[in-house]
């Protein structure tokens, strides 16, 4: 009898423990499922949030990868008229700090008429880089502070540095075009320049400004007036 009773007892400690053990397993796998949602949740987040990073810096301003001519500004500087372009220049500005603020550079096409001509000038921060597509003209550049003129036609490249004098002149019979690039692309640089002294195609030129008004507006977008030489 009290052989049966110890018996009775083993049994019932050893029906203890087994519940024990499979009650404390099944906490450790809640807690263990629990922690693996937690990490998958997590991770989803962090994959969300990369992706919305990403999707930032893609569309963080809306400028345009491809521009066309008729997504250029385009402008005449110096008309002989509102009708009439004349000797005057038609400027296609594509780049600019204003449409392409994340832009290194920017970037037009500058067509020159027949006997136009740039005034001697330079720039303090800008460099240029220029590509002639077609006609015939000079540049004008100095060496030693002796001035020098290269003639220019299509397929030849004009790369002008900072602090450098420099202009170029249509000597033929048609257009003088080419593309140009300005670096840096900043605010209060020669293509704000452009933008200030040049009217619309169609639009009356406007004469108001008088020959320091002139200078000081060049001078306060990178574009420093070489003075004339008094004889």
């Amino acid at each position: 009898m009290l052989k049966n009773k110890k018996n009775l007892k083993v049994l019932k400690l050893a029906a203890l423990t087994i519940v024990f053990t499979i009650v404390q397993g099944c906490g450790e796998n809640v807690d263990t499922s629990k922690k693996k949602e937690d990490s998958l949740a997590a991770l989803s987040l962090d994959e969300k949030e990369a992706s919305h990073s990403h999707d930032n810096s893609t569309h963080s301003h809306p400028s345009k990868r491809i521009v066309t001519p008729e997504d250029a500004q385009q402008l005449w500087l110096f008309p002989e008229r509102k009708d009439k372009l004349g000797s005057g220049g038609l400027l296609q500005i594509y780049m600019d700090s204003e449409s392409h603020p994340n832009a290194s550079s920017g970037f037009s096409k500058y067509e020159l008429g027949v006997g136009g001509a740039l005034p001697e000038h330079k720039h303090n921060k800008t460099e240029e880089i220029a590509y002639f597509l077609s006609g015939t003209g000079i540049v004008i550049s100095y060496e030693n502070d002796e001035r020098k003129e290269t003639v220019v036609k299509e397929g030849y490249v004009w790369y002008t540095a900072p602090g450098e004098w420099h202009s170029f002149q249509n000597t033929g019979n048609e257009p003088l075009k080419l593309v140009f690039a300005t670096v840096p692309n900043a605010k209060h640089g020669l293509l704000d320049f452009f933008k200030k002294v040049g009217v619309e195609p169609g639009t009356e030129p406007s004469n108001t400004l008088s020959a320091e008004e002139f200078a000081k507006l060049a001078s306060d977008n990178d574009m420093i007036l070489k003075p004339a030489e008094i004889d």
